[in-house]
């Protein structure tokens, strides 16, 4: 049945976090070498016809309201992954709404900075008695583990840095982003893609409009074959290895890429 968009705004999203906690370590996952998707070429996000900025590239970007080190201005994705979300584009485009992007293929300094300094120096700020094993655990909830010394793992790599992985929202062609209840890269419950699913929200108009719109998010990206991490409404991938884990193909398609070399 094909939905209209007002429609999809009164769609409950799943319950995202039991089938991604039952499913295998994704950067565990193969990766299909042999898929007529696994040298996939890449394009700019914005020279394909997406809109965006690179979050970490330009300030302001709270919290963090500096430019991050070994971040780019350029907003690289996979030509597939484009395609699919220019076909989202095309779907908001009658109601005046467009995707725009925080992020897309992500250089493995970032990764390795957010997830070995930034991430454990702030947790530690809220707990200086997370420690060990159990500090690492806490930062893998919203960083994933980089790469040591820069080099990639070929058969895990980060999902941002294959270039199948995006961060985006909705907005109004031209203007200002929907609301979705929180900012993006928040680390709160309130950004688990269905937490206004599991709350009453009684008179706050705020917090329906929140579902409403995580609901519009998440459905016109699933349509087109993405998938969604629970913990974040704003991240959805294509080809990945999560992206095999959570539809249950046999393979990933997608390895690691580097655009800038």
């Amino acid at each position: 049945m094909h939905h209209t968009l007002d429609q999809l705004r009164n769609i409950p999203v799943p319950d995202l976090r039991s089938a991604m906690q039952s499913g295998p370590n994704p950067r565990t996952y193969p990766i299909d070498r042999t898929s007529p998707f696994y040298a996939d070429g890449w394009v700019e996000a914005r020279a394909a016809g997406l809109s965006g900025i690179n979050f970490y590239h330009t300030r302001p970007n709270p919290p963090y309201n500096m430019q991050i080190s070994g971040a780019i201005e350029q907003l690289f994705i996979r030509q597939e992954v484009a395609k699919r979300l220019l076909a989202v584009n095309q779907r908001l485009a009658p109601a005046g709404l467009e995707l725009w992007l925080y992020d897309a293929w992500r250089p493995i300094a970032v990764q390795n900075y957010f997830h070995d300094e930034w991430m454990p120096r702030w947790l530690q700020s809220l707990d200086p008695g997370l420690q060990g094993d159990a500090l690492w655990v806490e930062v893998e909830k919203y960083w994933s583990r980089g790469a040591p010394g820069g080099v990639v793992d070929p058969d895990s790599p980060p999902p941002h840095n294959t270039g199948g992985a995006v961060d985006l929202t909705v907005r109004h062609i031209g203007g200002d982003p929907l609301w979705m209840g929180t900012i993006f890269d928040d680390l709160s419950d309130r950004a688990n893609t269905t937490h206004y699913e599991q709350r009453e929200l009684g008179r706050s108009f705020s917090d329906i409009e929140a579902r409403a719109n995580r609901r519009l998010l998440y459905h016109v990206m699933t349509e087109q074959g993405f998938t969604n991490i629970w913990t974040e409404w704003w991240h959805f991938s294509w080809g990945d290895q999560r992206w095999a884990v959570n539809t249950g193909a046999p393979a990933a398609h997608y390895g690691p890429m580097n655009p800038c070399e």
